[in-house]
């Protein structure tokens, strides 16, 4: 049985109660970068198709675009606050939203066709980021869609890239800027089946499965 540990508790305190502070300002601020065709582009590559069931986590427009979609959606936040924003935009209720925290999902082994993390891994500790994604590939028969940063390799762009990120981003955004993608992805038994690179470059949609 896994515990605790202080990182774990702290990593869990410092998210809720940044996004329940953050949560009425996150739409607006997103706004500003102009991110709707980068969700669009996020449930059409999924490939989810009508009868599928979805998972969200991160929850929000991208929730509600497979919901236009899919006959069962789920999103989940660690954050009350994030979720009672999604709950408010979601007026004919079709996504199921619950405080549930993505290294320990409350879910049997793949009841979902699909899942996705939008913007979310950046905000987590190394071991969190792994922990979320090998739980994303319990839960998923079909494919695991991420969305986040993807640095520009020239030296000097990546420095301003990463100076002007880390002014809005959380403390835990450094590290995954340093790290290397490719591969967590793989230290977390996933494959990518494809990439599209959106927003001037700065963000990657990934599709990805569980390796064999």
């Amino acid at each position: 049985m896994r515990r605790d540990t202080k990182d774990d508790q702290g990593y869990r305190s410092y998210i809720t109660e940044s996004f329940d502070c953050w949560a009425r300002l996150y739409d607006p601020f997103l706004a500003l970068f102009r991110l709707k065709g980068m969700r669009r582009a996020t449930v059409a590559m999924s490939g989810a198709q009508p009868g599928d069931r979805v998972l969200d986590f991160c929850t929000g427009d991208v929730a509600l675009g497979f919901a236009r979609r899919c006959d069962e959606v789920v999103g989940i936040d660690l954050s009350s606050g994030m979720l009672a924003v999604a709950r408010g935009k979601d007026k004919d209720g079709w996504v199921r939203f619950l405080r549930m925290d993505a290294t320990r999902l409350a879910f049997a082994d793949r009841p979902f066709d699909v899942s996705a993390i939008s913007l979310g891994l950046h905000d987590m500790p190394p071991e969190a980021r792994k922990e979320a994604l090998m739980e994303l590939a319990k839960v998923t028969r079909k494919r695991i869609v991420i969305v986040d940063y993807k640095l520009p390799p020239n030296r000097l762009l990546r420095t301003i890239c990463i100076a002007l990120a880390s002014l809005h981003e959380s403390k835990y955004f450094l590290d995954f800027a340093r790290g290397d993608f490719e591969g967590l992805l793989a230290r977390s038994g996933l494959r990518v089946e494809a990439e599209k690179v959106t927003w001037l470059g700065f963000l990657r949609i990934c599709i990805c499965h569980k390796a064999s």
